[in-house]
């Protein structure tokens, strides 16, 4: 798969990224090399492979809303500002 320099900008931009020309090439160089190598381990035959390591599960957990309205309490005293009964952050973007 061919990665040009408008596939970099594209990503870039999805990214909200500023990518700079000798940036683009650098990236393109890395996202070719990467398919290629995606593309030379679909190429395994991997069908007698037996799965020997698996925590299955790990993607499991009680789905069960916890109130601990003290707790929760004391966790918005800790921070400077409140807006609206919740703890007010300063902005990441």
């Amino acid at each position: 798969m061919e990665i040009t320099k408008k596939d970099v900008a594209l990503a870039a931009k999805l990214a909200k990224m500023q990518v700079s020309e000798q940036e683009a090439a650098i990236y393109q160089e890395q996202l070719e090399a990467l398919f290629k190598w995606v593309k030379e381990l679909s190429a395994v035959n991997t069908d007698s492979v037996k799965l020997t390591n698996a925590n299955h599960s790990a993607h499991i957990r009680r789905d069960e809303p916890v109130s601990d309205l003290d707790r929760a309490a004391a966790l918005r005293r800790e921070f400077g500002a409140l807006e609206d009964d919740c703890a007010k952050v300063k902005k990441v973007l």
